[in-house]
């Protein structure tokens, strides 16, 4: 039994063992490897990556965090190269920023059936501004060629003890082994949220801890030491395959597994316990009290003589809201700064003409709630910074206004100047946000448009026998597709416009005609002559042809053989094409596709496909709808189901033969 017992406790000791990895050894055998033992097709693979997490205490300075990190990095082949440059981004505070010290790394290489290392220089670190809230650290490793193994060290001292960033376990490619430890005194209660599909390893324990502090007074050092009580978190995953971007997805971010840390309370000795936000309403109350915003949003003297000016002869809800909303699109411009925060604030914003989001925003809202109407802010996270699982301060980025009409509430954004009621731009179309009103309560709302926009096509085609078709053309966008398209349409000339049109479609164009680039409230509408040479098949005195021609969907976007995230298109829309074809003088139509008609679930979507002939005239009208702007993702066999049923059927072609 005895003997046994040894043999076990000899095992587990090796399996402890060689698991523990060094910082600047590495295997031959790591080095040697050409592709990943799990997935073979990964580019590189993070072999071990560890994160040591404490708090640190400095009479002077207070509390500071510190955050070490150690990568281990195996690249494949050339297309993984892009690991061999770690970004590491740095907080700017109000008073301290956070550092980066302590970097190192090896850069280890195969050579003549040896390991042989390449240390990081000091020119291999170089620290940009990204804005004037963050810096970038870059670490670009040397001599990386495919095959090598990199391993990077490096630390981070953070002023900003009550904010610790998320620990991400996955990335864009495989990670064999991830852990964390983190050391909390008990004077922070954190709450622990995690995200993503795959599991991880969780345990809290308890542990004593002696924390030296030191007093610097008139050129003397004081020492003296304080015992406290820390929660000790140990975090771990492995074998976590890569995550990888796929078709429609608004921010892959909000499916990666992760854990995230966030502040609840603080309980220091001889001090006031303060309780931090927990509940959505907590949060919205919070961020309402904030100087620099409901302090900002409270200020009217600055504008008010213009608005009188503005809505004067005004007599409804609605004239009075577009004209300002039109007035604050036309003077202020966006700096591109996100935030619920005004940084400069409302007055000098509305006197340069310049602003973040929060300012121009809150601004629309003040001169909305001066003229008399029911407006409100609505806290929003854009998609590139995620859907806020849980409450917390730092889950909204952005704010818009609310306005309420006759138990219908409007959405606005001045920050662009092709916005419209209810069409926000793509970034703010993030499933909820938050409406906070002055008497601190709040409410979710949805962020999604209630119409669906549309994309509506008319083309009369002539077929030639040659196999070229000539005719011409009328496209309909409204809403965010017509909101998009001014923004894109705009950022150009009407001729590289026209030269990318005739690039992408392969025709010759004349005849350019397009309306209401401009006039916000109406829909776009471009028309056109087109001529295209080989349009269609000529084969054996019979012609084949689509009778989408060009405008057909070709390749199925889910390919994927199951998905774990939803499919995001943003918004709802539906396309609509309405195509008479002329048939060559000579001709009959020996075979049309049938009709189709496929519907989702839940009326989620629909597709219908109809062709009828009538004498020299070929019709079609062809439909595409999607009613929900997010499909679940246990519906994606569906969805890709649905897809497939629209190539098949608008890859189906039309037969002429000679009568």
């Amino acid at each position: 039994m005895k003997l046994r017992l040894f043999f076990l406790l000899l095992l587990v000791q090796q399996v402890v063992s060689s698991n523990e990895i060094k910082f600047g050894k590495v295997s031959k055998e790591e080095v040697a490897a050409t592709e990943h033992a799990t997935y073979p097709e990964a580019n590189a693979a993070i072999l071990h990556k560890e994160e040591r997490v404490w708090y640190d205490y400095q009479y002077n300075k207070g509390w500071s965090l510190i955050r070490e990190v150690h990568y281990r990095i195996k690249i494949y082949n050339k297309e993984g190269f892009d690991w061999a440059t770690l970004q590491v981004p740095l907080y700017l505070g109000e008073s301290e920023n956070e550092t980066i010290h302590g970097v190192k790394g090896y850069t280890f290489n195969l050579e003549n059936g040896k390991v042989v290392s390449q240390k990081l220089k000091k020119d291999g670190v170089f620290k940009e501004d990204v804005n004037k809230y963050r810096k970038r650290a870059s670490i670009t490793m040397p001599e990386v060629h495919e095959g090598s193994v990199l391993d990077i060290k490096y630390e981070v001292n953070s002023p900003l003890y009550w904010y610790i960033d998320e620990f991400k376990l996955q990335y864009d490619i495989p990670v064999d082994y991830v852990k964390v430890r983190l050391d909390i005194p008990e004077y922070f209660v954190f709450k622990q949220y995690s995200r993503g599909f795959h599991p991880i390893d969780f345990t809290q324990t308890k542990d004593n801890r002696t924390l030296k502090v030191s007093k610097f007074s008139s050129n003397t050092q004081k020492n003296s030491s304080l015992d406290l009580i820390e929660n000790v978190y140990n975090i771990s995953a492995s074998d976590l395959p890569a995550l990888l971007e796929e078709k429609y997805t608004s921010n892959i971010d909000n499916y990666r597994t992760a854990i995230q840390f966030e502040l609840a309370s603080t309980n220091f000795p001889n001090q006031v316990f303060k309780h931090y936000s927990t509940t959505w309403e907590d949060v919205a109350k919070t961020i309402y009290n904030y100087d620099d915003f409901g302090g900002e949003l409270n200020k009217d003297n600055y504008f008010d003589d213009d608005i009188d000016q503005l809505i004067s002869g005004l007599s409804s809800y609605s004239e009075k809201a577009m004209a300002i909303f039109q007035y604050v699109k036309s003077k202020m411009n966006w700096d591109g700064y996100t935030g619920v925060g005004c940084s400069q604030g409302v007055r000098k914003a509305y006197k340069e003409g310049t602003g973040n989001v929060a300012e121009i925003n809150l601004m629309l809202i003040a001169m909305f709630k001066y003229a008399g109407l029911n407006a409100n802010p609505i806290l929003v996270s854009t998609r590139s910074h995620g859907i806020p699982l849980f409450p917390t301060r730092n889950g909204f980025n952005y704010v818009v206004a609310g306005l309420e009409i006759q138990n219908d509430l409007i959405l606005f954004d001045a920050t662009e100047k092709n916005a419209m009621p209810d069409v926000l731009p793509t970034r703010a179309l993030n499933w909820f946000g938050r409406l906070i009103r002055d008497d601190d309560s709040s409410s979710q709302v949805s962020l999604m448009p209630k119409s669906k926009s549309l994309d509506a096509v008319m083309m009369n085609v002539h077929l030639d026998e040659d196999g070229s078709i000539a005719g011409k053309y009328r496209q309909q966008y409204t809403a965010n597709n017509a909101f998009a398209f001014r923004n894109g349409y705009t950022e150009g000339s009407e001729e590289s416009y026209l030269d990318n049109l005739e690039k992408n479609s392969d025709m010759e164009i004349s005849g350019f005609d397009l309306q209401n680039i401009e006039e916000l409230s109406k829909p776009i509408v471009q028309s056109y002559e087109f001529k295209k040479e080989a349009a269609y098949e000529v084969i054996g005195g019979k012609l084949y042809l689509s009778p989408m021609f060009h405008l057909a969907t070709r390749v199925n976007p889910f390919k994927m053989e199951k998905r774990e995230f939803p499919v995001d298109y943003g918004y709802p829309w539906e396309d609509k094409y309405m195509i008479s074809i002329k048939i060559p003088e000579g001709y009959t139509v020996e075979s049309i596709p049938e009709p189709i008609a496929v519907v989702l679930p839940e009326n989620m979507g629909q597709f219908r496909y109809n062709i009828s002939a009538n004498g020299e005239v070929i019709n079609a009208r062809i439909e595409t709808a999607l009613n929900s702007p997010v499909i679940p993702a246990f519906y994606y066999a569906d969805l890709k189901e649905f897809y497939r049923h629209i190539v098949d059927k608008e890859s189906e072609k039309i037969v002429l033969t000679k009568s």
